[in-house]
């Protein structure tokens, strides 16, 4: 089992039903674009309280918490010291 399916689990709390590749630009520098105060996605994940169905969850962050874009400013980045992903969520 791929560490990628692993995760995809732990967060939704069910297998995926396609895993797809993307090309992932790895940049040397990143472009600070201000504080990440919070951010809202859909998902149907079951884990972290969900029942399966499509909800709306908001995550908010802490004050250490950053937003960023590579030079081609087609890639955003959240970095904090303590941002993690878990089966409840995105946590800081």
């Amino acid at each position: 089992m791929s560490k990628t399916k692993n995760v995809y689990e732990e967060f939704h709390g069910h297998t995926p039903r396609k895993i797809t590749s993307v090309n992932f630009h790895n940049p040397q520098k990143l472009v600070y674009l201000g504080k990440a105060v919070s951010i809202v996605y859909e998902c149907d994940k079951e884990n972290g309280g969900g029942d399966g169905q499509l909800w709306e969850y908001e995550h908010k962050f802490s004050k250490t918490t950053h937003l960023y874009t590579d030079e081609t400013a087609k890639q955003l980045f959240i970095l904090g010291a303590k941002l993690k992903v878990t089966d409840r969520g995105i946590e800081n």
